[in-house]
């Protein structure tokens, strides 16, 4: 963050040695000389705020705002670039400004970027390489904000371990931003051309009509404005996503950007109220503690920490009286500014990596030495690089050769890329010697495998976490966490299908899908899938979490379940299973309460369906681990049984679907499967040589397959009319 670094003042802001302020200027964005050591203290309060959350977060849970008021001064300080070159010649160099933008803040960026990847390899775990190194590819390319916002709501995705390059989001906005504003001016220069006034003497420059200035407010004043709207809409919609989207970030630096194309006269009369500097700086400070993580961000309520750092801007230079100028010009606070762009790259590496290295969070000892390390690296790769490549004469002056200090993204990208290429994914296969669940379904089989132990593991722990997912999941039929709609797939023997046999519930219910569809395949069964990511399949309102409170998607997803299946899809069969640790949004918690009102709407669905002539069969909800099973084995290799979980924890005792069963009245059998995950004593994490989860509460694809022939035994055993098919009755 804080992509304009300490020097944005003197050598960039504008020189005025004997501290005039010419006619015309904004004086918002100017203070005597042109530097404002003022920002800088605000800059340091920013880069403060993210440090002590990243921390801390407990201390400070509004720390993120930080990143907001970056936003502000980013917007700020480059508009008002932009608009002093555009006032001395009537348009802007395209080129020349991101030659600037990439000497100043490529080389620094690439180095962090590049030192990180290689101690990620010594230090974390190898089932996070993969996704640390696409993060490290996004990262250095500017859309890992993009990238982010994929993953978040991607429901697997979304609850993965944080990478220690996550934090480059905010800077890929930025990146983003400063390609698409300077067209702006570009735009104005040339819908202004026809105002434009004599050029002067020589033809060297032109000054932009009112018409050119007029066009460039009205453009910035739409995208801001636009940006908000559109910021509110989304955070609401879609609040995973819209926190790293540009397009819900774009008004935070538009605003810092108004700022910079206030009126002279208006920038005055500002720039002399001190009290509303110190409201503003108060503001920006008060958001850092009134917010939480836990609620929707950015959208409306961004509006604390953009609209206090505007204020402080334009209303705290040291001119205003009685301002807040000499508290944020204190010398410490203009150093910590000075280096905020590096201290913002190097403090979330070395948090994650030291954390992950020692396996606990932060104490109250260990936190002020990893800050005092990321200050100390912070002002050498400033002092070192940062401030050698910005003032090297080979590329001042020389706007291509600035450019082309961007090519330092390809150190990075090469190193990450080799890896990516070195590591092909596992093809979903499994060879002789990786039985799975047939070791628990055969005594003797189990007991002949465990001398073998610990034994390889398929698929390998260090595989991307996709290529674990079952097969409707990878082809895009699990319905979005967000979505209200059904969204059913077809597998198994769709031309010629002797029975119709439904798949409905969550991703839970979805842990069986590679065993049905093996079974489906093989007697001709059609299967249609109608999945929800995070959404049991139950009439009971669920708690979506403190973020969104009741999850009425959710519920209407359900209900058109319901009735596509007694309508259109007319099943002979619905199998459903769901996650056992759900809230109902009038009891959030998990507990028999909760578990009972869940399975009362889970009865209603059911009966509704037994009502219509189509049979329910439910399979007993998948245990949990409670712990990620890939990354405890690359942290203990060679030592599975450390990984292991006692069954009394994993497995719920009386989950929802026993309530639902017992509403009914036994119409519903519901089918315990457990014995084919879990040990009489253990929930283990690998079984017959096959990773058992990928995650804390999902099968592998994997051992879903080896599953298959056991499903099926205990599925016909289960259920009258699936044998009505002509199955043979289990033996």
């Amino acid at each position: 963050m804080a992509s304009e670094t300490a020097t944005a003042g003197r050598d960039t802001v504008g020189r005025n040695p004997a501290g005039r302020n010419p006619a015309g200027r904004n004086t918002a964005s100017r203070d005597n000389d042109g530097f404002r050591p003022d920002v800088q203290g605000l800059r340091a309060l920013a880069v403060s705020m993210v440090v002590i959350y990243h921390l801390y977060p407990s201390l400070l849970p509004g720390g993120f705002a930080g990143v907001d008021v970056f936003f502000v001064i980013s917007g700020f300080l480059i508009t008002g670039h932009l608009l002093r070159e555009y006032r001395k010649a009537g348009t802007v160099s395209l080129v020349g400004f991101w030659g600037r933008r990439a000497r100043r803040l490529l080389p620094a960026a690439m180095v962090v970027l590049a030192a990180t990847w290689v101690a990620s390899l010594l230090i974390l775990p190898s089932t996070q390489l993969s996704q640390t190194a696409a993060q490290v590819r996004a990262s250095a390319l500017y859309f890992q904000n993009w990238q982010l916002a994929s993953d978040a709501v991607d429901y697997l995705k979304s609850t993965a371990a944080a990478t220690p390059v996550q934090h480059f989001w905010s800077l890929s906005v930025e990146e983003q931003f400063y390609l698409a504003w300077p067209l702006l001016f570009l735009v104005a220069g040339v819908g202004g051309a026809c105002q434009v006034g004599r050029a002067r003497r020589g033809g060297a420059s032109r000054k932009p009509g009112k018409s050119g200035k007029l066009i460039l407010a009205a453009l910035a004043v739409a995208i801001t404005l636009g940006s908000l709207g559109y910021s509110a809409w989304e955070t609401s919609a879609n609040p995973a996503a819209a926190y790293f989207v540009t397009s819900t970030r774009i008004w935070e630096l538009g605003a810092g950007g108004l700022l910079a194309l206030l009126p002279a006269g208006a920038a005055r009369f500002l720039g002399r109220q001190g009290w509303l500097g110190w409201a503003g700086l108060a503001t920006a400070v008060t958001s850092a503690f009134v917010l939480h993580a836990t609620a929707a961000f950015p959208g409306v309520i961004a509006l604390l920490p953009v609209g206090g750092t505007v204020a402080a801007i334009a209303c705290g230079p040291a001119r205003a009286r009685h301002g807040p100028a000499r508290l944020t010009s204190l010398p410490p606070l203009v150093f910590l500014g000075g280096i905020s762009y590096s201290l913002y790259l190097w403090h979330w590496p070395l948090i994650v990596l030291w954390t992950s290295y020692w396996g606990h969070r932060v104490n109250a000892i260990t936190g002020p030495l990893l800050a005092a390390d990321a200050i100390l690296l912070s002002w050498l790769t400033k002092t070192l690089i940062e401030d050698r490549v910005r003032q090297a004469r080979l590329l001042t002056g020389h706007s291509w050769r600035s450019v082309s200090v961007a090519l330092a993204a390809v150190v990075p990208v090469a190193l990450v890329t080799g890896f990516l290429v070195a590591h092909p994914t596992w093809n979903g296969r499994l060879g002789p010697g990786y039985p799975g669940a047939a070791v628990l379904a055969d005594t003797a089989l189990g007991d002949a495998l465990s001398s073998a132990r610990p034994g390889p593991v398929l698929p390998p722990i260090d595989t991307p976490t996709p290529t674990l997912r079952p097969a409707y999941w990878q082809e895009g039929c699990l319905a979005d966490q967000r979505a209200a709609t059904p969204k059913p797939c077809l597998f198994g023997d769709t031309a010629h299908p002797r029975l119709t046999v439904a798949l409905v519930g969550d991703s839970i219910a979805g842990n069986w899908f590679p065993a049905l569809n093996a079974i489906a395949e093989d007697q001709h069964w059609r299967l249609v899938t109608e999945l929800h990511g995070n959404c049991a399949w139950t009439s009971t309102l669920l708690f979506y979490g403190p973020t969104s409170g009741p999850y009425t998607q959710c519920r209407q997803w359900g209900a058109a379940v319901l009735h596509d299946l007694t309508t259109t899809i007319r099943p002979d069969v619905v199998i459903t299973s769901g996650r056992a640790l759900t809230e109902p949004v009038d009891h959030p918690r998990v507990d028999a309460q909760a578990r009972a009102e869940v399975g009362a709407g889970m009865a209603a669905y059911w009966g509704d369906l037994i009502h219509h002539g189509i049979a329910v069969i439910a399979i007993r909800e998948t245990p949990e681990l409670r712990l990620d099973p890939p990354t405890c084995l690359a942290k203990n290799i060679g030592d599975q049984v450390a990984c292991g979980v006692p069954v009394t924890t994993a497995i719920v005792a009386d989950p929802p679907s026993s309530y639902a069963a017992r509403a009914l009245g036994g119409q519903v059998p519901v089918v315990n499967l457990d014995s084919l995950i879990c040990g009489p004593q253990a929930c283990d994490p690998v079984v017959g040589n096959v990773l058992v989860y990928f995650d804390s509460h999902h099968l592998t694809s994997a051992y879903g397959q080896t599953m298959a022939p056991f499903v099926r035994q205990r599925l016909l055993a289960a259920s009258p009319e699936l044998r009505k098919d002509g199955f043979p009755s289990p033996s």
